[in-house]
């Protein structure tokens, strides 16, 4: 059975069109990354979530910061709002499965914020060095 247990999980803010400050308090929760983006006037912002607890972490995203994107969403003050989970995939797998629990999903998908699951080959750097 598989198990949720993303090495990694990032709120992508893209679009984005209010201020980093003002972002951060309507967030609840300080972004780690905050850049200019092509178009004028648009920016990107990243918020790193805690991979201790996955589930109760993105629970606590949803309660915290859920209603707020959602409003910046629907006014436009944020183009697109992705959770990305990132998983490894050892070199020596041959495939792999993660489930995410329905509860965390909606809680997520409530607030308009998609789902993006990223896996990353891991033991890359062990190749190298042979």
């Amino acid at each position: 059975m598989s198990q949720f247990a993303p090495f990694a999980i990032a709120l992508r803010l893209s679009g984005v069109t209010i201020g980093q400050y003002e972002l951060d308090a309507a967030l609840r929760q300080l972004c780690s990354r905050y850049e200019r983006e092509d178009a004028e006037g648009s920016f990107y912002a990243q918020v790193d979530i805690a991979t201790a607890n996955p589930v109760r972490s993105l629970l606590e995203l949803a309660e915290r910061s859920g209603p707020a994107i959602a409003a910046m969403l629907a006014d436009r003050r944020i183009g697109k709002a992705v959770l990305d989970l990132a998983f490894d995939f050892p070199e020596e797998g041959e495939a792999m499965s993660a489930r995410i629990p329905a509860h965390a999903a909606a809680a997520i998908a409530g607030h308009d914020i998609d789902i993006e699951v990223s896996v990353y080959l891991t033991d890359v750097e062990e190749d190298e060095e042979d």
